[in-house]
């Protein structure tokens, strides 16, 4: 019944503002030498409108038979590898391109559509595509460099199935964006430590050099088959691999443009001009040190004090307008990654989740040391299989549900209720950064000695934080109306 109440708010939310099925996303990497605490940070909205329906797995590491393979939804193969690693796994069923994945060796993979313009692409035994690419990443890569190598020599090998998408992977100590084209070329960038990249659904990487394997890897063939389809001419000007491979009408969306401009804006140390002037960078130098809370202000924009912002929420709230923003009627899951070295893994990666609109729904900090996933977090139905095919979508679970009604609950009457909301979700944030440091010095002290006690507090620690969250969104539809 609830489900059926959910859907039909959700189609009335619809109206006012078109479903991006899989096409939307918003993503920033700050490098390690950006952040206050010198941690890798990686946020990302996850935009799939409010009808898909998302849960969480936490899958175990895996021995494997040698004579075992990996097979591609479209007939294709490849050899298991002998170990698999353990990882979380946000998933959307209903969605092929839209799961995001964090493993236990705090390499973290996601994805933003970025389409492109070829049209002759070339596939083998079926390419490959969908949840499969990035399950693999997170099965066998240990840093985000070989997760990047991996899907380039997939890329390669079976030709990629989608138009287009830059895959954002990232681990502790680099953060990378792997921009890939429909057929068999890709080209990966990595971001600068002392820089911060932001992406929404175009491609960003414009200068590449081959040469520099520190920092960029590509298919050997990038820019000869360039040259041959007449898309680039080296005696002209430099390779500028956005300019060369985007879809046209993608990099120049407004709802593209706008939104990585205002990201930009929101953490530069210079002003950024209008995309309307000029190209957008692919990363700039950050106007202070950063924090989970600083990359959280950017995932809830919505171009508020900027010429893009709409006046008078009343009549044009946040999530009813004719522009894309950052944090938008689409948005159906939000996380920022704090990946820190130093530290026993289970403590140094730290999956900040809000479920749902960000801008309506608390981040709460996730471990990676947390044995297996709380109840809350888990598909309502279908909970005892992972859904690689399901015959039916299964249901949201409880925690989703609850802050999905808030956020819907919140849109009726955003310009009343947005305050208030935000309000109480400030005071449980700013709870939690307030303890994260002492608390994390108790567990390093006793994590030796008593490694199974304290992955056990880490997951009580979570399990109490959302069941607290859950019950302050029940009350607070209660008693605002």
């Amino acid at each position: 019944m609830l489900r059926k109440i959910f859907l039909m708010v959700a189609i009335t939310m619809s109206l006012a503002m078109p479903t991006r099925g899989e096409e939307g996303c918003f993503s920033v990497v700050a490098g390690k030498k950006t952040t206050l605490d010198g941690s890798v940070l990686f946020a990302h909205n996850e935009d799939n409108s409010t009808k898909v329906v998302a849960g969480m797995w936490k899958i175990l590491r895996q021995t494997h038979q040698a004579e075992e393979e990996v097979r591609l939804p479209n007939g294709g193969h490849l050899a298991q590898v002998r170990e698999t690693y353990a990882y979380w796994w946000l998933q959307m069923p209903e969605c092929q391109y839209s799961d995001t994945l964090l493993n236990e060796y705090g390499v973290v993979v996601a994805s933003n559509n970025c389409p492109s313009r070829e049209d002759r692409p070339v596939l083998t035994d079926g390419g490959i595509g969908g949840p499969i690419l990035r399950r693999l990443v997170a099965e066998r890569a240990r840093t985000a460099r070989e997760g990047v190598v991996l899907v380039g020599s997939l890329v390669e090998k079976f030709g990629y199935l989608a138009s287009g998408r830059t895959m954002l992977i990232c681990d502790a100590n680099e953060g990378w964006l792997l921009a890939l084209v429909n057929g068999k070329h890709w080209v990966a960038a990595r971001v600068p430590d002392d820089e911060v990249a932001v992406l929404a659904n175009t491609y960003t990487i414009s200068a590449v050099n081959l040469a520099d394997s520190a920092n960029f890897l590509a298919s050997q063939d990038l820019i000869t088959y360039a040259v041959a389809r007449g898309w680039y001419d080296p005696q002209t000007k430099p390779f500028d691999f956005a300019e060369v491979y985007a879809d046209r009408k993608a990099s120049a969306s407004e709802g593209n443009t706008h939104r990585q401009w205002s990201g930009l804006r929101l953490l530069a140390a210079t002003p950024v001009p209008v995309p309307e002037q000029t190209r957008l960078p692919f990363a700039i130098k950050p106007k202070i040190l950063l924090t989970v809370e600083d990359m959280a202000r950017v995932l809830r924009d919505h171009y508020e004090a900027s010429d893009y912002e709409p006046q008078g929420y009343a009549k044009r709230p946040a999530h009813k307008r004719h522009t894309a923003t950052i944090c938008g009627p689409y948005t159906n899951s939000s996380s920022i990654f704090q990946l820190r070295s130093g530290l026993p893994i289970e403590i140094a990666a730290i999956w900040w989740l809000a479920l749902w609109q960000p801008c309506s729904t608390p981040y709460l900090p996730l471990y990676a040391g947390v044995d297996g996933v709380p109840e809350e977090l888990k598909f309502a139905a279908n909970a005892g299989n992972i859904c690689t095919a399901c015959e039916a979508v299964p249901e949201f679970g409880p925690a989703y549900q609850t802050f999905s009604d808030l956020s819907c609950w919140v849109n009726q009457d955003y310009a009343t209720r947005i305050p208030l909301v935000q309000k109480q979700w400030q005071v449980v944030e700013r709870a939690s950064f307030a303890w994260q440091k002492a608390y994390e010095s108790y567990l390093l002290q006793q994590w030796q000695s008593e490694p199974l006690v304290c992955r056990e507090m880490l997951g009580r620690f979570y399990h109490g934080a959302l069941a607290r969250a859950m019950q302050q969104a029940r009350v607070l539809m209660q008693r605002i109306q």
